[in-house]
């Protein structure tokens, strides 16, 4: 009615009310005021978050103990948004370590798994986010089991080129051959041109032989994705197999094939007009790549997720400390590492979009 004023969890066409705007924007004093005047805690926006998902993402840790401890209605800390995640997902993806310290204590529950079956664990694997790792396999280590046929945090891990993640997973007790429908976390890391990564898994002892649902081995996949990076792993298979010794060097030369030139001596740097030459001769192979995963049906989903992480390299060795700081200078640091690798993967789309296109009229 006009007379009693405005309902306190009024919301916008977002679905957000006062308490989720306050909680995604940090300010703990509205977020107290509110909850003094009977703020819930309990009201989902339109794609399920509630604020104390909107908290955990942000990182503040002090508004997510507010919403769990105040107010007429407690936080449930295991509440799940529309993609049956957690404040815990939302914390373990972006490395807030100190909300999540809080939610475990506060007994939310890791072994839930979003839409994609991922756990928080998975997503603190997925993103290099070695600290929460750490928290989570400390309080709950069977998160560590291969209980699911789609990927477990060694293998996201791998994928993506955190070693110091594997290298604590390993250590912890995780089985170095745990397969997937993908293989092995081999499997994953020598498809993505890990390099330091599957040498920490050879040296580990994981069984090379393991086959994909495909019937794949590693070689096997190896071979059907040639680049420099393949060949490099391949001998550092071949090595392995050989002397069971994974110590080939990442700097060691490699036996030029027929298809390819050798690679000029370090000592010699090239001239400009040699470098813009070996430049559009690799982005002309990766054309021919492109167009030859189309006609093999390749999903554009499946070739621009490969070649996106092919194209980031750069940007997953930024630590996550860099990540972490606020400062406008390290933001411009970040997007300078990935801007020249950005604009080739949308001039790659592009042509990508473009075969396609002459396919369907054809």
């Amino acid at each position: 009615s006009i007379w009693r004023g405005p309902n306190i969890n009024c919301t916008d066409s977002s679905g957000y009310t006062a308490l989720h705007h306050a909680a995604l924007n940090g300010h703990k004093d509205i977020v107290l005021k509110l909850l003094q005047y009977e703020a819930s805690t309990n009201v989902a926006d339109n794609k399920g978050y509630f604020p104390i998902h909107l908290a955990a993402w942000r990182g503040d840790v002090d508004i997510v103990k507010i919403l769990i401890h105040h107010g007429p209605s407690h936080s449930r800390v295991n509440e799940q948004n529309n993609e049956n995640e957690t404040a815990l997902h939302c914390a373990a993806q972006y490395g807030h370590s100190e909300v999540v310290a809080v939610l475990l204590e506060e007994l939310t529950d890791p072994t839930i798994r979003n839409n994609k079956l991922e756990t928080p664990l998975d997503l603190a694997a997925l993103y290099g986010r070695l600290r929460v790792v750490k928290m989570i396999i400390k309080a709950y280590p069977n998160l560590m089991n291969c209980n699911t046929r789609k990927h477990t945090p060694l293998h996201l891990a791998a994928r993506n080129g955190h070693k110091a993640v594997v290298q604590v997973l390993l250590e912890a007790g995780m089985d170095v051959s745990c397969q997937t429908e993908k293989g092995s976390a081999l499997h994953e890391a020598a498809l993505f041109g890990k390099v330091e990564v599957v040498r920490i898994l050879l040296e580990t002892g994981i069984d090379t032989n393991i086959k994909d649902s495909l019937g794949r081995t590693v070689l096997d996949i190896l071979k059907e994705h040639p680049s420099q990076q393949s060949l490099q792993i391949a001998a550092l298979l071949q090595e392995y197999m050989e002397t069971g010794n994974a110590s080939v060097s990442e700097e060691r030369p490699l036996e030029c094939a027929e298809h390819q030139s050798c690679i000029l001596s370090p000592e010699v740097p090239p001239s400009p007009k040699a470098k813009s030459e070996a430049v559009t001769g690799e982005l002309s192979k990766l054309l021919d790549e492109i167009k030859l995963c189309q006609e093999k049906e390749y999903s554009f989903e499946d070739l621009s997720h490969t070649i996106s992480d092919h194209y980031l390299d750069n940007f997953s060795k930024v630590s996550e400390e860099e990540l972490m700081t606020s400062g406008s200078q390290t933001k411009l640091n970040v997007v300078s590492k990935m801007g020249y690798k950005d604009n080739i993967f949308s001039y790659i789309c592009f042509t990508y979009g473009t075969f396609k296109k002459e396919i369907v009229q054809e």
